[in-house]
């Protein structure tokens, strides 16, 4: 029976960064999985012969997790064939899953069950070779282990508007972000306050930097890349420029709505959006404005691969 698997992070939790008045967003780092069991066995088969795939995982980080499983996939769905994930392009030609299966904490299958900080969860697939016609010198191909993790990441950052610098306002400032592998950095731009820079005078051209960041970098255990919606933006206080929906338009640029974001380790996103200056009109010496950010990712976590060789029958 071939199922679908789907493993939720949502990242709820939100750390405070600790700074006032402006600075870039802290964020609580990324995601942590140990590796229990990855193998395939035997890895030496012979043609119209069949082989067992385990990937055996911990969630040891500090998020829980929701892990969901579905016999009904949808084949446009970036997790939905997770099964198939195993057989990379060659792969595909030389094996088939006749079976895949997911046991989440106590050994348990189930549609749905919850996977807290330090439960396990267990893949088996079953495999078999789809041909006899395989040549002398034999068939080998690498099986690509993976993970995908489903998140959700909130930002946001208090800015303050004021008349002139005589004006000192609200001294303290906040900005937060939620933990996970993909950090969502807000910072103010064209702040000429002593203040700080997210303290904005009139006359100044306001923006807010909007950097969407895979955190983990290349090179490192476990590397895997992010593909996200794009975010929705929110401000409170103030507006962006444009004329209502246009106003998100003219934050994304040359960005399509309707597209996914694709980061590998250590790359981002930026989105920059100008604050009107309707801010300003009827201003009474200061007021508080916040913009919020939030966006759902998928993050595919890289495991290793295992070599199978499939040896002539002679």
């Amino acid at each position: 029976m071939r199922r679908r698997h789907l493993l939720m992070l949502i990242g709820l939790v939100l750390v405070t960064s600790g700074c006032l008045n402006g600075g870039s967003t802290q964020s609580d780092g990324d995601q942590a999985i140990t590796i229990e069991q990855l193998s395939v066995t035997p890895q030496t088969v012979l043609a119209e012969s069949s082989t067992t795939a385990i990937l055996h995982v911990r969630n040891s980080g500090n998020l829980d997790a929701n892990l969901t499983i579905d016999s009904d996939w949808d084949d446009n769905e970036l997790h939905s064939n997770y099964g198939d994930r195993l057989l990379t392009n060659r792969c595909r030609d030389i094996f088939e899953i006749d079976d895949f299966s997911a046991r989440g904490p106590g050994d348990e299958e189930a549609d749905k069950y919850e996977l807290p900080s330090g439960t396990e969860a267990r893949f088996t697939w079953s495999l078999s070779s789809r041909s006899a016609n395989v040549p002398i010198q034999g068939l080998s191909c690498n099986m690509r282990f993976q993970v995908p993790f489903d998140y959700s990441v909130n930002a946001y950052r208090q800015l303050q508007f004021v008349e002139d610098r005589s004006i000192t306002g609200t001294p303290d400032l906040d900005s937060r972000s939620s933990a996970g592998p993909m950090m969502i950095n807000i910072e103010t731009i064209g702040s000429t306050s002593e203040h700080g820079p997210s303290t904005f005078v009139e006359g100044d051209t306001a923006e807010v930097r909007i950097q969407l960041s895979n955190q983990v970098e290349e090179g490192t255990d476990y590397t895997g890349f992010i593909e996200a919606d794009l975010p929705e933006i929110e401000a409170s206080g103030f507006d962006f420029i444009g004329d209502g929906d246009d106003e998100l338009e003219d934050c994304l640029g040359e960005f399509d709505e309707e597209e996914n974001l694709i980061m590998y380790g250590g790359e981002s996103q930026v989105i920059r959006c100008t604050i009107s200056e309707d801010v300003f009109e009827e201003l009474n010496g200061s007021t508080r404005g916040e913009v919020q950010v939030s966006a759902d990712y998928t993050y595919v976590k890289d495991l290793g691969t295992q070599q199978v060789e499939v040896e002539y029958r002679g």
